[in-house]
């Protein structure tokens, strides 16, 4: 199971993202810096790490009501293409667009919340409840690629 794991490089990715973030909130909160995140074409990789360092550096977010703001404006309102990626769309043109980025991102967030549990006022019940929501088809929160098809 574990050479399994490695071989899919997902502990490589959340450790990267989490670098990343780290090195985002270190240049507004030490160094006082205004910082640009731009990755590839800004869909994807771009929220994980904004997000990521807006938990870190704003305990507001690490709130129940805090991190459904955090959501609702890093990735609903921003546009993520959660058709696509969760694979939720009737007729997909490409499967290579069906990428697991929200819920690698969750899995960075349940990392820092093992690390530091007393600091978020969320538990990992909550996190596994929103995976299970995302790809629940429920909820019309985390269909669609956009604000409108939502």
């Amino acid at each position: 199971w574990l050479s399994a794991l490695e071989s899919t490089k997902w502990l490589q990715h959340l450790s990267v993202m989490l670098k990343a973030a780290v090195l985002v909130s270190g240049a507004v909160d030490r160094e006082g810096r205004p910082v640009l995140v731009h990755c590839s074409d800004g869909w994807d990789r771009t929220p994980q790490i904004v997000a990521l360092a807006k938990i870190l550096l704003d305990p507001y977010y690490r709130t129940m009501e805090g991190f459904q703001v955090l959501v609702e404006s890093d990735w609903l309102d921003f546009g993520h293409k959660f058709g696509d990626r969760c694979g939720h769309q009737e007729k997909v043109e490409d499967q290579n667009e069906q990428c697991p980025v929200f819920l690698q991102w969750l899995d960075a967030v349940h990392q820092l919340l093992k690390q530091f549990p007393c600091l978020f006022e969320f538990n990992e019940a909550f996190l596994v409840k929103l995976v299970q929501h995302t790809y629940s088809c429920l909820y019309g929160t985390f269909l669609g690629n956009s604000p409108c098809e939502r």
